[in-house]
């Protein structure tokens, strides 16, 4: 008995194979979503912690003005700890008629014993040789044994690249604005040359250190205690490493990625399952009273039915874990590509298998465990004698006499069954929350940049000097005004923030802007600071705090706090920060000719920056395409399973219409028209719950280093209903060809079920 409905499930898949198939892709698509994004997620989150344990990265981090470089014996006397100093500096070169910044980083003779270079091709250096960080010789084609030209306080120095490395201290550049590995680069200079080049002998300032006891807490206070006497700008434990930190927010977000959109294509999945199942009891309700009479327990239909919804999930599951594992890869490859690793992993996850497998089985199973029960407690007698089901249809008559007979069919049609109703008006609601949200992500990006170089630093080039009267004299200067760009250190309660000091004048080069698009203006004294910090030191409007800055302790009295966009930074006057006793050491300016500006320091083009992060974001865009892709598929698989089946369920009452004189073209308008009005619901609902997960995604991106703005612009969603409006569209194609090859006398001869 169980051999012949094992037969009758692959009848019943042959019958309906488009159906089926359609059901299982969603599943595929799902899965292979799932298994792909959290692959990579795992991936990334494996190739970093391999990076950082192989470089024994640092677990507590300072900064501070110069010290003797024997202070690092006091801390390595600190029992559990090893710790190594670096001397730092910055200097510029010329690569191919441009300007980039460099920070130069000291390193031992041998490599070190916390946070070392990991040396990617060449050797490590002697004398005056130096290691270039691999991602900046990349870009800007840097070769092994090429000798570089670098300028340190108007100096020249000659080195020769002996190779190129990464380090766990700079897998992701933070220093200034919008930092891009081609246009700012780090340099791995031995000791004994840094000290040449900066003319600072035994000196050091920067702390590294490795912790191997549990009270990393104590060990950080008395490695405070030790540096105090020379002004500490910024100490930290390892997860407020800066670069570490934005690392792991990304990772973050990732996750919320590959667990939020998974999930939203396998619950249509699960409603589309229902819906080809539901139909498919329905009309077989004869053929189960039937095998009922020929006395097939309820145990037997429940499983037959059961097996066609878990054959569903095999289909679908199988080819996606394989297909997410090559997704996997290739998008762990494309985002490690980005950043400063040196390699990547790429592993198989037994556990995302696992889970992929029973969520891609589970997910029809729940559709097919419930039609399965319904069609074993169909009563044999009842169906029979041919007697439907009975089901509440809206009376729609009164409100739809003005329209013609066509009109009338779609809107009794789309109210006949309101779960069907229901079910693709979801699945089309759906697709558009993933076109719009990736579509979004990208509307987002492109804001943050235009914020910045458009609304806040609108000025052409910024000029490390403090020469700006020669600089306005210049013939093509439109505009030139000093800048103090500085660092500033909070702390309160044991906890220590470091953040960036602008000091500023009224003018419109450099504006302030919040979250919101509001223009501040530099306050008369005081601090303006990010609301970020704020709430991490709980520091209140009006409250005067105690700071650290390049000229000692101060007392500032806090003026305002505002949401700032991308890069938090703290404000305050220019004129009162000078009476304090700060210099300007920046000059902002509108027009003039870089060339002739390098002649009073090192000078950053903002034209050229905006391009390099531009560029630097063609790595989301490609993975926003692939949300956009799966998205559209999505919206296909589901109008075309939907109508494809109501199709087929009406093939009888469709044969009557065209022998009644109706033409094929009025009954295919009643079927558009029918997908149209629970399409364009759809469509609009689609929107507010894209907006609900740009504000999940503008919690993740959150923090007190960083502050992503999430926007959706109108583009977006013209853009977003056009692609699904011509998806439905689409999907309608098998229905209409069905309809026009189909063989009226056959279908009019079939039994009503």
């Amino acid at each position: 008995m169980m051999k012949t409905l094992t037969l009758k499930v692959f009848k019943d898949i042959k019958a309906r194979k488009w159906q089926f198939l359609a059901v299982s892709f969603l599943v595929f698509l799902g899965i292979s979503l799932f298994s792909g994004l959290y692959s990579s997620y795992l991936n990334i989150g494996s190739t970093y912690k391999k990076f950082y344990t192989q470089t024994d990265f640092e677990d507590i981090g300072a900064t501070f003005n110069l010290a003797p470089i024997t202070v690092l014996n006091k801390i390595n006397s600190i029992s559990g700890v090893k710790a190594v100093g670096r001397l730092t500096a910055y200097a510029t070169m010329e690569i191919n008629g441009r300007e980039v910044h460099l920070k130069l980083v000291s390193i031992p003779k041998k490599n070190s014993i916390v946070d070392k270079v990991y040396i990617v091709k060449g050797k490590y250096p002697k004398n005056s040789g130096v290691l270039v960080l691999d991602k900046f010789a990349e870009l800007n084609k840097l070769c092994i044994g090429q000798i570089i030209k670098i300028k340190v306080n108007g100096k020249i120095y000659s080195l020769r690249i002996y190779g190129t490395a990464c380090s766990p201290e700079y897998v992701l550049i933070t220093e200034g604005y919008f930092s891009t590995p081609k246009d700012f680069g780090i340099i791995f200079v031995p000791y004994p040359t840094m000290e040449k080049i900066t003319g600072k002998y035994g000196k050091i300032n920067e702390v590294h250190v490795k912790v191997y006891t549990n009270n990393i807490n104590e060990i950080l206070n008395k490695i405070k205690e030790i540096l105090k006497p020379y002004g500490i700008k910024d100490i930290y434990k390892k997860e407020n490493q800066p670069s570490y930190k934005l690392l792991k927010m990304d990772l973050h977000g990732f996750e919320e990625t590959a667990i939020m959109f998974p999930g939203m294509l396998l619950i249509v999945a699960t409603l589309s399952a229902y819906v080809l199942l539901s139909r498919t009891v329905t009309e077989q309700r004869g053929i189960i009273a039937v095998l009922r009479a020929m006395g097939y327990p309820k145990k037997d239909v429940i499983i037959h039915y059961l097996s066609y919804s878990i054959l569903i999930g095999i289909v679908g599951t199988i080819p996606a874990i394989v297909a997410g594992y090559y997704i996997s890869s290739v998008m762990t490859k494309s985002y490690i590509e980005y950043i400063n690793v040196p390699y990547y992993v790429s592993n198989i996850y037994p556990s995302v298998m696992i889970i992929s497998l029973i969520a891609g089985i589970l997910t029809p199973a729940i559709a097919g465990g419930l039609t399965a029960k319904k069609a074993a407690e169909i009563d044999p007698a009842v169906a029979i004698r041919g007697v439907t089901t009975e089901c509440k249809v809206i009376n729609l008559d009164r409100f739809i006499l003005k329209f013609s007979s066509i009109t009338k069919m779609a809107i009794k049609n789309t109210f006949r069954n309101p779960k069907r109703s229901i079910y693709t008006f979801f699945g089309v609601a759906m697709a558009v929350v993933l076109i719009a949200t990736s579509l979004a992500l990208l509307d987002s990006t492109e804001n943050m940049i235009n914020t910045q170089f458009n609304k806040i630093q609108t000025f052409d080039y910024e000029v490390k000097t403090t020469n700006i009267s020669a600089i306005k004299s210049l013939k093509d200067v439109k505009e030139a005004y000093p800048l103090i760009d500085t660092w500033i250190v909070f702390n309160r309660n044991d906890i220590s923030k470091k953040s960036t000091l602008i000091g500023l004048t009224n003018q419109n080069l450099y504006r302030i802007y919040d979250i919101n698009g509001k223009r501040y203006f530099p306050p008369p004294k005081g601090l303006i600071i990010p609301e970020s910090l704020a709430k991490n030191l709980s520091i209140s409007k009006g409250e005067t705090v105690k700071v650290l800055t390049k000229i000692g302790e101060e007392h500032f009295k806090i003026y305002d706090i505002i949401p700032q966009p991308l890069t938090p930074v703290c404000y305050a006057n220019l004129n009162e920060l000078k009476k304090l006793g700060f210099k300007p050491n920046y000059v902002i300016v509108k027009g003039g000719n870089e060339f002739e500006l390098k002649n009073f320091g090192p000078v950053i083009s903002m034209k050229r920056a905006k391009k390099s992060v531009e560029e630097m974001m063609n790595m989301m865009y490609t993975f926003f395409l692939f949300s956009v892709f799966f998205g559209v598929s999505l919206s296909f698989a589901e109008i075309f399973n939907t109508t494809t089946a109501n199709v087929f369920e009406r093939r009888r009452e469709i044969a009557t219409l065209l022998m009644l004189g109706y033409s094929i073209r009025e009954i295919t308008s009643s079927i558009l028209i029918e997908t149209y009005m629970i399409g364009i619901p759809g469509i609009i609902a689609g929107f507010p719950i894209a907006k609900i997960i740009l504000q999940i995604f503008k919690m993740t991106y959150k923090n007190d280093i960083f502050h992503m703005p999430f926007v959706m612009y109108p583009d977006t969603y013209i853009i977003t209903t056009i692609i699904v409006a011509v998806t439905l569209l689409i999907s309608l194609i098998p229905a209409i060809n069905y309809i026009s090859n189909m063989d009226i006398a056959e279908v009019t001869r079939e039994t009503p079920e």
